[in-house]
């Protein structure tokens, strides 16, 4: 048996598994095998070419995947290993720098637990196994992370071969969050239902795939006949598998995103959520969009703590950390925002609500300049938002005492009152000491829009609220 040890983790190369002081590590078997290329050659340059051959001889990837796989590897080691192992050489591959021992044997390892694996700083003292039930445990869930998807063991059967591998292309392209790359897992989804059509997660994952289309408003379609496709392939999902939890994530996402939503409905579609983590604890989507429900419904903290554990589940999916820096924001933990904004960025270097999230913490930390630079880059790589980083540049030059800057770019906020968020535009208009406008704007809030959580946690609003025809409108929106 092969076993590579570096610091406090054993890779075993012959099942594909990593473990950090004896306890399964949760990563895809793609990227246990990034991690494998480099340990197996300590201290030399692995091409990226040699890389993507021995980790996707079937050559369906590009170096995206590569570099995804590299950074899950960092952020996971240096969470629990203080050493920057892995090395970008530039224009060549990575070298693994640590010093790395053979081991003719795997140490007694403990059960990878049912539902998600903590942070290591996190973790609890836990009970000891006889080591006979623990090994079997371990060959239990080694043997179904091999036929599921690599990011998570779901409630549904396995797919064939073929239908997990277009399921795995599909998921990462669905990943990206961009509109190509969601348009490209609509057409793999498609083939996995081709591949395997009494199976439900493709009928789920399509499901998935049409919810963002929506959501996002990608394509030439309405969001609402998205949505009604998303319902539509989630409730076939079901009707194949009860128990298919991505089918639950979806209809409770889709039922969070109604418009003029009572709270009978909005509180059904968060139980939809529910019951999706129940059934399967690892689903990093289901964990995701009901943190960013709590989050929208003004329970920052609990959905601050949601989103934690969708990171925990799923470190590659750009949109969870994306809603984590909203959510570090409202906490006013705005270091972490920045923090989360720049390793969303890092993912999706265009990703333009990460430039608001990044301008807003700066802003809060009283750093005007670096505040200014990101809204400015918020408009350059979302050319359609240039009216909505008018309104957060107005805020950001009054604070920064730049007057003349502050009501220029407030003029052509308000010039175009359809493309902007009226309670941006009316906290500008109060910092230049316009209140009675900035009430005007505020109540332009359209009815369903809740801004309770940016109301009662934006550092910006903090004049405000203690305003009772400000705090009156923002509590009725």
């Amino acid at each position: 048996m092969s076993v590579y040890q570096f610091g406090p983790f054993d890779l075993d190369a012959s099942r594909t598994l990593l473990l950090c002081s004896g306890e399964p590590v949760a990563l895809g078997p793609k990227v246990v095998e990034t991690l494998l290329t480099l340990v197996e050659r300590p201290g030399d340059v692995v091409t990226k070419e040699a890389m993507l051959d021995q980790i996707w001889p079937e050559g369906f990837v590009d170096e995206a995947n590569l570099a995804q796989n590299v950074h899950v590897l960092r952020k996971v080691l240096r969470s629990r290993w203080d050493v920057n192992a892995i090395e970008t050489v530039p224009r060549r591959g990575y070298r693994f720098t640590a010093e790395v021992r053979f081991a003719p044997e795997l140490p007694s390892a403990r059960p990878l637990p049912s539902t998600r694996p903590l942070p290591a700083a996190a973790r609890g003292p836990r009970l000891v196994w006889q080591s006979a039930i623990a090994s079997l445990c371990v060959v239990i869930v080694c043997g179904l992370l091999a036929f599921a998807a690599p990011h998570r063991v779901t409630t549904s059967p396995p797919l064939s071969a073929t239908g997990a591998r277009l399921y795995e292309i599909g998921h990462y392209y669905w990943n990206t969050r961009t509109q190509a790359g969601v348009t490209k897992s609509l057409a793999y989804f498609a083939r996995v239902i081709d591949s395997d059509p009494a199976n439900a997660r493709g009928y789920a994952a399509l499901a998935a795939a049409n919810a963002i289309m929506g959501d996002y408003e990608y394509g030439h379609s309405k969001p609402g006949q998205y949505f009604a496709l998303a319902r539509a392939y989630a409730k076939k999902a079901l009707a194949l598998n009860p128990n298919c939890s991505d089918a639950y994530a979806v209809l409770g996402m889709v039922g969070t995103k109604k418009t003029m939503r009572s709270n009978s409905e909005l509180a059904f579609a968060m139980s939809e959520l529910r019951r999706a983590i129940a059934l399967d604890p690892a689903d990093g989507p289901a964990h995701q969009w009901y943190g960013s429900a709590l989050l929208m419904a003004g329970r920052v903290n609990e959905g601050y703590a949601e989103l934690r554990r969708a990171a925990d589940v799923d470190p590659l999916s750009v949109a969870t950390t994306a809603w984590l820096g909203d959510a570090a924001y409202l906490n006013g933990r705005y270091a972490e925002a920045i923090a989360y904004a720049n390793e969303t960025l890092d993912l999706a270097p265009n990703r333009s609500d990460a430039f608001y999230t990044l301008g807003l913490a700066y802003e809060a930390r009283g750093e005007m300049p670096l505040a200014i630079a990101a809204f400015k880059r918020f408009a350059k790589v979302c050319p359609s938002c240039r009216f909505e980083a008018a309104a957060l540049l107005a805020g950001a030059y009054a604070r920064a005492n730049r007057p003349a800057e502050a009501r220029a770019e407030l003029d052509f906020a308000r010039a175009h009152p359809d493309d902007v968020h009226p309670e941006d535009v009316a906290v500008a208009l109060v910092a230049v000491g316009e209140r009675e406008d900035g009430l005007a704007w505020m109540r332009r809030v359209r009815k369903g829009e809740s801004i309770r959580a940016t109301f009662d946690n934006d550092p910006r609003f903090v004049a405000l609220r203690h305003d009772p025809q400000f705090r009156h409108v923002a509590q009725n929106a």
